[in-house]
C-alpha cells in the first residue's frame, strides 16, 4: 500500500511538473520573452520544485507509513497519528471503533456459548458437510469418552455409536431431521434419546448437528417401578388367595369341626400378619426415601445396641445349633441414630441367622482410620451359603432375592437389605459386603465418627 501511495505521489508531481513546463514555455512565447531566458526560468524552477516535493515527499507519506505498521502490528492507532491523516484519520477511527465492538460483540456471543454448552446435560456434537468435527461439549465427551484432540478428527473416527452415526448420514442425505433410540451394549449398557439435524445457511447445506440425551437411569427407574408394582401384586397375591380359600373352607362348612376351625384361623392370622409386616417394610422405605422419618441423633454406645439386637437371636440361632457372639469395645460411640441402627444390625442378623445352617455368627465392631476420615465399622459375619458374585450389585434392591422359594420360605420379602442401605446411607454412612458361596457372608456397616 505505501509503495504504491508513494509511486502515485511521484506519477501526480511529474504531470503537474510537464503540464507546468509546458505551461511556461507558452507563456514565454505569448510575452515575447527570449525562449533561453525562459529555459533558463523554468529549468531552475523546475530544480528548486524537485528538490522541495523530494524533502516533502517523505513528511507526506510518514503517517501512513506509520500508520501500517500500527495496524499490522494489531494494535490501535494513536490520536495523534489519526489527526494528522486528517479525513482519512478519522475514517480509520470510526472503522476501528466499528471493529473493536464488533470483535468484542463476538467474544461475549462465544463465551456464552461455550458457557451453555458447558452447563449442557446433553451431548453435542456439530460436524462439517465432510465430517470434520467442529464442536464438541464436555458431556458429549463423557458420554462418549472422546479424545482430546477430536478438533482434527472427523466423525468416522470418533467411535460414535453406529445408530448415531446413521441418523447423521440420513440428516446430511435427506436434509431433513432425523430422531431416534439408540441402544448401546458395549463396553457398558446405556440407553440414548438421540437428534441430528442438518445445518442449512441460505439453502445450502454446511453440517450437522447432533444431540444426545442419556436415558439409562431413566429407564433403571422404570423397571424399578415395573419390578415394584410386579412384586408388590404378587407378594399380596398369595397371601389374599390363601385367605380367600380359608374363608371359603371355613363358609363351606369348616366352621362346625373345632379342630379345622382353629387351624384355619391361625392360618388366616399368619397370612394377615405376613400382610402386615410387608405393608409396614414398604411404608418405612417410602419414609426414608421420602425423607420423613425423624432422626434422633446422639453418642450411641455401640455395644449396647449390638448387645440388644445379639439377645433378641440368640433363641433363635440355639434352636437352629448356631453360635452367635458380640465382639464390641466397651467404650466405642459413634453419632448416630441408636433406633435406626439398631434396625439396621435387626436385619442383618436375621438375614445371617435364616441363612446360616451350620457354625457361627459373629458382630464385631472397631475404628478404622482411611484417607475419607474416621469410622466406626459394625461387621456381621456368618458361615451361611454365601452369595453368588453375579447377585452382588443388585443385592440391596428392593425385592431382589438370591433364592425367591428359599426367601419365602423364610418369610423373607426382599426388603431388608434394601431398608438397612437406605438407613445407612441417611445417616452418613455406607453399607458393603463381602461373600463367598458356601463359606459365608460379611456385611458391613461404615459410619463416620467425629474427629475427637
Amino acid at each position: 500500500m505505501r509503495d504504491w501511495l508513494v509511486n502515485r505521489l511521484a506519477l501526480a508531481v511529474s504531470v503537474a511538473i510537464a503540464l507546468g513546463f509546458a505551461c511556461g514555455l507558452a507563456i514565454s512565447a505569448w510575452l515575447k520573452v527570449p525562449f533561453d531566458t525562459a529555459a533558463v526560468l523554468l529549468s531552475t524552477s523546475f530544480v528548486v520544485t524537485v528538490v522541495l516535493l523530494t524533502l516533502a515527499l517523505p513528511s507526506l507519506t510518514e503517517p501512513i507509513k506509520r500508520l501500517t505498521i500500527v495496524l499490522q502490528k494489531g494494535e490501535e492507532p494513536s490520536d495523534l497519528l489519526l489527526h494528522e491523516l486528517g479525513n482519512l484519520g478519522k475514517a480509520i477511527a470510526s472503522a476501528w471503533k466499528s471493529w473493536k465492538e464488533t470483535v468484542a460483540e463476538l467474544r461475549e456471543e462465544r463465551a456464552l456459548l461455550q458457557a451453555i454448552l458447558k452447563r449442557m446435560d446433553e451431548a453435542i456434537i456439530v460436524a462439517q458437510e465432510n465430517g470434520s468435527v467442529i464442536l464438541v461439549n464436555p458431556a458429549a465427551q463423557k458420554l462418549f469418552q472422546l479424545p482430546a484432540d477430536w478438533a482434527k478428527k472427523r466423525l468416522t473416527e470418533l467411535s460414535l455409536p453406529f445408530g448415531l452415526m446413521e441418523l447423521a448420514q440420513n440428516a446430511l442425505r435427506r436434509r431433513v431431521p432425523q430422531m431416534g433410540e439408540i441402544h448401546i451394549v458395549h463396553p457398558e449398557e446405556k440407553f440414548l434419546d438421540a437428534y441430528a439435524t442438518p445445518l442449512l445457511v441460505n439453502g445450502q447445506l454446511e453440517g450437522v448437528l447432533l444431540v444426545a440425551r442419556d436415558l439409562t437411569e431413566l429407564k433403571r427407574l422404570e423397571r424399578v417401578r415395573r419390578d415394584f408394582v410386579a412384586n408388590v401384586s404378587h407378594e399380596l397375591r398369595t397371601p389374599i388367595a390363601t385367605l380367600r380359600s380359608l374363608a371359603e373352607a371355613l363358609l363351606m362348612g369348616g366352621k362346625d369341626d373345632p379342630e379345622v376351625r382353629d387351624s384355619f384361623l391361625q392360618a388366616i392370622a399368619d397370612e394377615t400378619e405376613r400382610m402386615s409386616k410387608l405393608l409396614d417394610n414398604l411404608l418405612e422405605l417410602a419414609r426414608i426415601e421420602a425423607g420423613q422419618r425423624e432422626w434422633r441423633l446422639r453418642d450411641v454406645p455401640v455395644a449396647e445396641v449390638v448387645t440388644q439386637v445379639v439377645e433378641r437371636f440368640k433363641l433363635a440361632a440355639s434352636q437352629k445349633g448356631l453360635a452367635i457372639e458380640a465382639k464390641v469395645p466397651e467404650n466405642l460411640k459413634v453419632q448416630s441414630d441408636p433406633d435406626a441402627l439398631a434396625q439396621v444390625l435387626f436385619n442383618l442378623v436375621d438375614n445371617a441367622v435364616k441363612y446360616t445352617h451350620q457354625g457361627e455368627i459373629t458382630v464385631k465392631a472397631e475404628k478404622i482410620e482411611t484417607a475419607d476420615g474416621n469410622w466406626v465399622v459394625i461387621s456381621v459375619a456368618d458361615t451361611g451359603v454365601g452369595i453368588p458374585p453375579e447377585h452382588l450389585p443388585r443385592i440391596f434392591e428392593r425385592f431382589y432375592r438370591v433364592d425367591k422359594a428359599r426367601s419365602r420360605q423364610h418369610g423373607g420379602f426382599g426388603l431388608g437389605l434394601s431398608i438397612a442401605k437406605h438407613l445407612t446411607e441417611s445417616l452418613g454412612g455406607k453399607i458393603t459386603v463381602q461373600s463367598e458361596v458356601g463359606k459365608g457372608s460379611t456385611f458391613s456397616i461404615w459410619l463416620p465418627q467425629k474427629r475427637e
